[in-house]
């Protein structure tokens, strides 16, 4: 507890000046001083035995209530005061009859009068610090008054029986070292006394609090007055005793209060403080839990803030393995928002028209309760936009062990498997492009001489029907063959000449009009081109042949009819997407053929740009038609992507760079297109 404060002070001295009780009795001591002051002047011993007596009896007095009220005094500390009254008193009671001219005690003179004011005070100044470490512990009476015995009993042996005692004045000398230093010594302990005392003000009523501090505080002045006389009759040594009557009183005062006429009020008043320092301590909870609550919502935001952010989203299950809480970002994967999937499991997730790659060893891990990491599968989402995702979990236990469910994470890795399909298909279609386009090559040039020695034979064979026959199938099988050979050259790239850019508008339209006699009645087309799109980086003539491609798979999809949807928008690639897509950053045409037949299935679907692959019926088709598609796309400088899923229709999504206006094959990107090679 810190030291008095001025303010507290203050008050203090202003309720003394209110209690009428305390103002009679200071005025009565006032009076006493008085007449104490005017026997001094007529007879030095009469008034030093008076003082020494009235001390004496204020101390018998207070030793006297501090006994009786043993039982009901609320202060620890007051009543080891009081309780050591006995010991004071009488060493004060023959410092008295021993002072010089008493002649009481045998020879005793000054110096053993001294030794006896030294001794008391030395035992004064032990109790004053003793009792600011009883404030709440009550020491046993016997054992107060058995030490305080022992301590006086030895006092008077080590002066008039051992005769150990240092000396204390000297006649005709004055005060020894000794005594001076006992002096110092004593006025220092009061000081510590003060300073222990105010740092446990709070087990004090204020009132009690201010008398005893007080009454201990004087002890100070008291005996530094006493290191300055040189005359045991002098005018300092009575000073001294004046200041000594007024301690005793003012500890007489702190008995009477408490002991007395307010002996629960010590009670009332811990009560009071108790209760103070309850609120105290619950504001100070409240204002913990306030901060703690402010800290949690801070953390709580920072942690949404995080998840908002995140790529992944977050999940937690039963022990059915139902989601029970999803974060938001799950509605971008699944297209449906969180509150519609809680209640659903893993297994609802899988779309079980693909692979289900991972998916087992998911099912294998919840059923162990193990934790699992980086495991993927095919998500079902709406429209059959073919999204994969990946998860990690750990399985949660509450404190007693019991199974609670699952808290994991989701990452769609969609992008992340596009971009490495891409990759691998560009790098399957460069690898199979070389090879074929050198085996298409030397082929074509081996049909050469086919054809046209065929033709020669022709001319030369005569009115021979029968060989005629035999010629023209070799002719029309050769002039096929070419056909095919250059369709492979097409996909490869290998030979291509420079051309102007293409107009996608114009080319959907040229498209559509020569596919138009071979498209049934069932099948609608629609056209949905933005207005004002600028020229690709492939030919007209290519775009039209990638076009009738699409356009037919889209046919021969719809057996049933359906609709056929041609789409064109423009689009500006950012470098996180395009590099992903192996792409340049910057404009582009978006071209969509989507139509709603029936669809593939993932098998399928990966392998749809390889060479000689196939769906139809033996007889009905090359499988080139798209490795041609990709081939032109590719080359140009552009990237082709399909979705598709069993009864759920198909998209092919080309992007194709814009062209700059200042040369043929060059795109906005900087980048050369055409050519050997080119765009793989």
């Amino acid at each position: 507890m810190s030291g008095t404060q001025p303010s507290a002070i203050r008050s203090t001295f202003t309720r003394w000046l209110r209690d009428r009780s305390f103002l009679s009795g200071l005025t009565a001591l006032l009076i006493l001083m008085a007449v104490l002051g005017t026997v001094m002047r007529h007879n030095y011993l009469l008034f030093h035995l008076c003082a020494e007596l009235f001390a004496v009896a204020v101390a018998m007095t207070i030793f006297t209530i501090a006994w009786n009220t043993r039982d009901t005094n609320q202060s620890p500390f007051l009543a080891f005061v009081g309780l050591s009254m006995p010991g004071i008193a009488l060493l004060d009671l023959l410092h008295a009859i021993a002072f010089p001219g008493m002649n009481v005690i045998g020879e005793a003179g000054a110096n053993q009068s001294t030794q006896l004011w030294i001794a008391a005070r030395g035992l004064q100044a032990a109790v004053f610090l003793a009792a600011p470490l009883l404030t709440e512990k009550r020491l046993r009476t016997g054992d107060v008054l058995l030490i305080q015995a022992a301590v006086v009993a030895c006092t008077l042996l080590s002066i008039f029986t051992f005769d150990i005692m240092p000396d204390s004045f000297v006649p005709d000398v004055g005060l020894t070292p000794f005594k001076v230093s006992a002096e110092y010594a004593f006025s220092t302990a009061a000081v510590v006394a003060c300073l222990l005392l105010c740092r446990k003000r709070r087990q004090f009523e204020p009132k009690v609090f201010g008398l005893t501090f007080a009454g201990i505080a004087l002890l100070a002045p008291q005996e530094l007055i006493f290191t300055l006389y040189t005359d045991p009759h002098g005018a300092m040594n009575a000073l001294g005793h004046f200041i000594k009557i007024l301690s005793f009183y003012l500890l007489y005062r702190a008995i009477i209060v408490t002991a007395l006429q307010n002996p629960y009020d010590l009670a009332f008043y811990r009560m009071r403080r108790s209760e103070e320092a309850l609120r105290d301590h619950l504001s100070g909870l409240e204002s913990l839990i306030a901060t703690r609550t402010a800290e949690l919502r801070e953390s709580e935001a920072r942690w949404r803030a995080l998840l908002e952010c995140s790529n992944d989203w977050f999940w937690e299950t039963d022990e059915r393995g139902r989601f029970t809480a999803l974060s938001p970002r799950a509605q971008e994967s699944t297209g449906r928002g969180g509150a519609e999937l809680l209640g659903f499991t893993h297994a609802d997730l899988l779309d079980r028209n693909r692979p289900e790659e991972d998916f087992p060893a998911l099912t294998e891990a919840l059923h162990r309760r193990e934790p699992f990491r980086r495991l993927s599968f095919p998500l079902a989402s709406p429209g059959g936009s073919g999204r994969w995702v990946m998860v990690s979990g750990t399985p949660r236990y509450d404190g007693n062990g019991a199974f609670l469910g699952y808290r994991g994470t989701t990452s769609d890795i969609s992008a992340r498997r596009q971009s490495a399909e891409a990759a691998r298909q560009k790098q399957t279609m460069a690898a199979l492009g070389s090879l074929v386009g050198g085996l298409a090559h030397e082929i074509n040039n081996l049909l050469q001489p086919v054809i046209s020695l065929s033709d020669l034979a022709r001319g030369r064979a005569g009115e021979d029907r029968k060989l005629h026959t035999y010629l023209n199938a070799i002719h029309d099988s050769g002039v096929k063959a070419r056909t095919i050979m250059r369709d492979v050259l097409q996909f490869a790239r290998v030979e291509v000449a420079e051309s102007p850019p293409g107009n996608l508008e114009e080319a959907v339209h040229s498209a559509l009009e020569l596919a138009a006699p071979s498209m049934p009645a069932s099948i609608e087309t629609l056209a949905r081109l933005e207005p004002g799109l600028k020229a690709v980086t492939i030919t007209a003539t290519e775009l039209t042949q990638v076009l009738l491609n699409l356009i037919q798979n889209a046919r021969d999809a719809m057996p049933q009819g359906g609709t056929l949807t041609i789409g064109a928008r423009s689009l500006l690639l950012r470098e996180r997407d395009a590099s992903r897509r192996q792409l340049g950053e910057g404009d582009y045409v978006r071209l969509t053929v989507a139509d709603t037949g029936t669809g593939m299935d993932e098998a399928t679907r990966q392998r749809v740009f390889d060479p000689f692959f196939t769906t139809k019926p033996v007889g009905t088709g090359t499988g080139l038609g798209l490795s041609v598609v990709y081939g032109i796309v590719r080359n140009g400088g552009g990237d082709i992507l399909v979705e598709s899923a069993p009864g759920r229709g198909t998209s092919f999504i080309i992007d194709l760079p814009t062209a700059l206006t200042g040369g043929p094959g060059q795109t906005t990107h900087g980048m050369l297109v055409h050519g050997e090679g080119a765009g793989r």
